[in-house]
């Protein structure tokens, strides 16, 4: 959503006509500002992500060793077996509904790279106009490589 706005208020530093006036190096530094917050955006963003999913799959981890540590008591205690099956299935169904929530961690995550890459492809295609303003404008890239 971030980026989203921040891709916007690009679009229209060169659509807006009270831009009209502004100087072309200043209007590039702000969209240079803009792409350097968009990109510090989908970073954190997708840090968020990977601490999402490494959450979720610790979460997992823990189940399945108690998983294992109720199925190895199991088989030893056989009279108390009863009690321990309750448990058990019990954890079964806390892992099942964990793996469901880490599945749709996942399908976030991957919804959220569908999202990043056509932002970098949004990014590309302004990139492609800004150099088509400067050649417009007669600017070298050798002048703008600052920005």
């Amino acid at each position: 959503m971030l980026a989203a706005t921040f891709l916007l208020l690009a679009i229209n530093v060169f659509t807006n006509k009270s831009c009209a006036n502004k100087d072309p190096a200043t209007m590039l530094a702000t969209v240079a500002e803009l792409r350097l917050e968009l990109d510090e955006a989908k970073r954190l963003h997708i840090e968020e992500l990977k601490r999402q999913h490494a959450e979720q799959k610790n979460k997992i981890n823990i189940m399945l060793e108690v998983y294992l540590a109720l199925q190895r008591s199991h088989e030893r205690e056989g009279r108390r077996a009863e009690k321990y099956n309750r448990a058990f299935e019990s954890k079964e169904l806390e892992i099942e509904n964990l793996y469901k929530d880490l599945l749709a961690v996942e399908r976030d995550c991957n919804i959220k790279t569908e999202i990043i890459a056509s932002l970098k492809y949004n990014e590309e295609q302004y990139q492609e106009e800004i150099e088509e303003l400067q050649t417009k404008l007669g600017l070298s890239t050798d002048s703008l490589s600052v920005f």
